[in-house]
């Protein structure tokens, strides 16, 4: 009986949401799944699905969104909009964070839901979720850092933010530029060996052909794990032998944690690169410039690790690019040592 009840209700609550969402204009779009979805001629809210994509809208147009997935920590807001911290965190889909509740989202009366294109190939779980609310569903391909400017570009159009969208894309697509002209030229028996630590062991890493190491191979970095990435999650466990064999040069360090605990341990003495100290924790603010999540962090990231790896062929001065990346993305002017505080 309570079933029946609660169907019922989420009925009444998807028509009366249909009948309020109702546009008094409404256009058919293709998004970037190749779908045809008729969405309101002007988009005023929205619910974003994936967290890869709630971060982007942090930037591009953060008054649109309904919800966040998760509510953003102190040293976050520190960087974004003061209204981000208003929303109500309702979730998003599996795997980017806590789980949504569909009635919640409907109850707030967005436009469209919009999700992440998913590299894996997992968007049926999209469906499932948000089908039954009958709110169009836009999918935003971001499944690669050169995926960005054509997202932004396209969400730029969805949403009348046209001017906002081709300042973003522009700046994303001159950092790719940049990297693959330093890199182009790099013989493969010149490439940087590095281990991408993750977890506060140390002992779970990324596949080399993964979409959470994508900033690393721009950058021209060899992956010492040659495994094939077979789910979204990745963070595949290794053995501690398994990275003596692969003899990185540089160790890059997901979690903070690691690079104390290995300076420690004995057993990791046995790795060449961390004896000798070349162990380097990935900036993590306001999001993590590389991985998790796979964000337009990146395109500084693979920026900050070509030059890492390779200062000849790529000699910026990187407090100088990251002053003006967070002026242009979040607004923000930094100090001298807020860009150290953030590098280290």
């Amino acid at each position: 009986m309570i079933a029946r009840l609660f169907t019922l209700a989420f009925a009444v609550l998807i028509a009366l949401s249909s009948i309020l969402a109702t546009p008094a204009q409404a256009r058919e779009i293709t998004d970037m799944a190749g779908r045809k979805v008729t969405v309101p001629d002007r988009i005023t809210r929205v619910h974003s699905a994936s967290y890869p994509l709630t971060v982007l809208f942090y930037v591009l147009a953060p008054d649109l969104l309904v919800a966040v997935n998760m509510p953003p920590n102190e040293k976050k807001m520190a960087f974004l909009p003061p209204e981000i911290a208003k929303l109500p965190a309702l979730g998003g889909m599996p795997g980017h964070g806590p789980g949504a509740n569909p009635e919640e989202v409907l109850a707030l009366h967005p436009d469209l839901v919009v999700s992440w294109l998913e590299p894996m190939g997992e968007n049926g779980e999209t469906e499932r979720l948000y089908g039954r609310t009958g709110l169009p569903i836009v999918y935003v391909r971001l499944n690669s850092i050169k995926d960005y400017p054509e997202a932004l570009r396209f969400l730029g159009d969805l949403l009348d933010r046209r001017q906002r969208a081709d300042q973003l894309a522009e700046a994303i697509a001159g950092m790719i530029a940049r990297v693959e002209k330093a890199v182009a030229s790099l013989p493969a028996d010149k490439r940087i060996r590095y281990y991408y630590a993750e977890g506060p062991d140390g002992l779970a890493t990324e596949c080399a052909n993964s979409f959470h190491v994508e900033a690393m191979r721009l950058a021209g970095g060899e992956n010492i794990d040659q495994c094939e990435q077979s789910n979204h999650v990745g963070m595949e466990r290794v053995s501690l032998e398994q990275i003596i064999a692969g003899k990185p040069s540089l160790i890059l360090a997901l979690d903070p944690r690691f690079k104390d605990m290995a300076a420690k341990a004995p057993e990791w003495r046995n790795v060449e690169a961390a004896a000798q100290g070349r162990i380097v924790t990935v900036p993590r603010l306001p999001f993590n410039w590389l991985d998790r999540p796979p964000s337009f962090m990146r395109a500084l990231g693979a920026l900050w690790l070509a030059n890492l790896f390779y200062p000849e062929l790529l000699p910026v001065d990187i407090k100088a690019e990251t002053k003006t990346f967070y002026k242009t993305f979040f607004g923000v002017d930094l100090k001298d040592e807020d860009v150290d505080h953030i590098l280290h």
